[in-house]
């Protein structure tokens, strides 16, 4: 059944629908820009972790451990009970983001690394949190170490391909999504559209990365 058009405009569908399908089947065009926003995410997730972790243990395990782990993660980094932690967190998510949005400007093979490797951490972590609205922690947590080895050591070796394969599953997310809530779609007819067009997204790019690239352009790049 169709939407009254009141949950999305057309404007919001017919560009996320455009933005969506690009990142899905073209998003290798705009590697360099897409590297720099995902690093920018990256950054400032693992910073952010990585301060919880150190700062709030605690009240973190407690808080993933909750039948709504992340309206807990919420109230953790904006506790009201505590507006130097607030601050920290903010400044800990702000600085990671331009350190990693810096680093991926850089040619240099050390900053390539630490792009990479923050890239796949970040992506486990969110995992890590979709997991866990499904599961309990300790069962999330084995996953997510299991797929966080896979996603890093991806990241790592083939770091054009792994993001041709994010920025695929992405579009496909991002089509999927909007085109089930504008026809109010059943979810195993919005993950049989996302899983397809995932799958064909990630084939397309994969198969234009493998291209040899021509004489000029590789003189120039």
């Amino acid at each position: 059944m169709q939407s009254d058009g009141s949950t999305i405009g057309a404007a919001v569908m017919f560009i996320g629908l455009l933005t969506g399908f690009f990142l899905c089947f073209y998003g290798y065009v705009a590697k360099r820009l897409l590297v720099s926003i995902r690093s920018v995410f990256a950054g400032s997730l693992v910073f952010l972790a990585l301060v919880l972790l150190v700062f709030h243990q605690q009240s973190l395990l407690v808080g993933l451990s909750s039948a709504s782990p992340l309206s807990e993660l919420w109230n953790i980094i904006f506790t009201t009970q505590d507006y130097m932690g607030v601050l920290v967190n903010l400044l800990s998510f702000c600085f990671g983001g331009l350190l990693l949005f810096y680093l991926s400007r850089r040619k240099a093979a050390l900053p390539r690394l630490v792009v990479a490797s923050f890239t796949g951490l970040s992506m486990g972590l969110v995992i890590f949190l979709l997991i866990l609205g499904f599961l309990p922690l300790q069962t999330s947590f084995v996953m997510f170490l299991v797929l966080q080895v896979i996603i890093l050591a991806y990241s790592l070796i083939r770091f054009d391909s792994y993001m041709a394969l994010e920025s695929a599953v992405a579009g496909s997310l991002i089509v999927s999504c909007l085109l089930s809530q504008f026809w109010y779609l059943q979810f195993w007819l919005f993950f049989t559209m996302w899983a397809i067009l995932a799958f064909l997204g990630i084939l397309n790019q994969l198969h234009r990365l493998g291209r040899p690239k021509p004489d000029k352009e590789q003189e120039n790049g």
